[in-house]
């Protein structure tokens, strides 16, 4: 074997067949550029992040009142299938992630399971503008929903 050490890579010579030289490919240099305020934006001020910790907090305290208030009025004889299902629940939850993951990572399954979801999109879509009867049914159903969101009702 015999390499060449100029702007080219000699190929391994073999009988009978003609060696060919390809040349040496370099990165492109990459440009930095950064740019420096003298002021700080607002939305990084440490009041702000303060303020959004705090409703953190808050809103974790708050959870963790509700929660203890539930498990103290659950009989102490359903206390462990409360327990169970919520490790059912998280091993579940950890097997579902781990075999989308799998599923995701097969090229052509990845591809068929995009296609099955816009075909089924698109006849959701078709069903629901081509009948008169159906767009009102999800119209009122629709505006039934944002005026309960928005307490109109």
């Amino acid at each position: 074997m015999a390499l060449a050490l100029k702007s080219s890579v000699a190929l391994p010579k073999r009988a009978g067949v003609r060696a060919a030289a390809r040349p040496v490919l370099r990165a492109p240099a990459r440009k930095l550029v950064i740019r420096a305020s003298a002021e700080p934006s607002p939305s990084s001020s440490p009041d702000t992040a303060n303020e959004a910790l705090e409703k953190i907090q808050a809103s974790a305290n708050e959870a963790w009142t509700w929660v203890k208030d539930k498990w103290s009025t659950t009989e102490d004889s359903e206390k462990p299938a409360v327990v169970g299902i919520v490790m059912g629940v998280i091993v579940a939850q950890i097997a579902i992630g781990a075999t989308i993951d799998v599923v995701d990572r097969i090229p052509i399954v990845n591809k068929l399971l995009q296609l099955v979801g816009l075909a089924v999109t698109a006849v959701f879509i078709y069903k629901i503008t081509v009948d008169p009867e159906e767009r009102t049914t999800v119209k009122s159903s629709i505006t039934g929903f944002l005026k309960e969101v928005t307490g109109d009702k």
